[in-house]
């Protein structure tokens, strides 16, 4: 490296922590400025600290006096008796305990996430053809004719759709042949249901059906000439 010498993860540590000398600590922050997949680690537990901080908050100072009786200067000195002493060491073993098991928590999150974030980037298929979509306003003709689709065929208990999404092949291809949709766009959290060709100007729209997780439907009305599909 060009810059600083190499720098352990325990002296990572202890630089969050501020327990580095100026030398060092500065040492350390040219090596973090040379290496950001460091620099994210560190950040990532600066952050786990705060967040410690702020659901444990450290209790008002608590000080071991000396107790002495201002009427007799001459009094032999009590010390704080034994029960109490042991109460404070208790409290603050709890609180030791309780930041560290906050710590885990924190830490098995995060690994939970990572795994599932993981595990759905190595099993889910990513389509060979991006769909780019533009978030626009339409014109209220336009959502005037999606919200009566919506209501004439959403709801219906019966045939809500022409075409199943099961042979998602050939509804493809007939969505394509009717409307020009290249394919139906795929939604996050929702399943396509089937589709729909409807009258629309200069051409047909698709009428496309989805199903959230919850039950609840979602339409997607796309027609050509019109800048962005619209969701309602």
């Amino acid at each position: 490296m060009s810059g600083a010498s190499r720098v352990s993860e325990a002296e990572l540590h202890a630089f969050v922590d501020g327990q580095l000398g100026d030398e060092r600590a500065l040492a350390v922050a040219v090596w973090l400025a040379e290496n950001p997949r460091d620099g994210l680690r560190v950040d990532g537990w600066r952050m786990q600290n705060d967040a410690i901080q702020r659901a444990f908050p450290a209790p008002a100072r608590e000080r071991v006096t000396l107790a002495f009786r201002a009427s007799d200067s001459d009094a032999p000195l009590t010390m704080p008796s034994t029960p109490a002493i042991e109460d404070y060491r208790a409290r603050r073993r709890r609180r030791r305990t309780m930041a560290l098991v906050a710590a885990f928590v924190a830490g098995a999150f995060a690994a939970s996430a990572l795994a599932l974030f993981a595990h759905r980037m190595t099993t889910q298929p990513i389509p060979s053809d991006p769909i780019f979509v533009e978030v626009t306003t339409v014109s209220d003709e336009f959502a005037r004719r999606a919200v009566e689709a919506w209501r004439t065929y959403a709801r219906d208990p019966v045939r809500p759709v022409e075409v199943d999404a099961r042979d998602l092949a050939s509804l493809t291809k007939w969505l394509k042949e009717r409307t020009g949709l290249a394919q139906p766009p795929v939604i996050v959290a929702a399943r396509l249901i089937g589709a729909r060709v409807l009258p629309a100007h200069g051409g047909n729209a698709a009428f496309l059906l989805y199903r959230l997780a919850s039950g609840d439907p979602v339409v997607l009305l796309a027609e050509p000439g019109a800048r962005s599909p619209g969701a309602y």
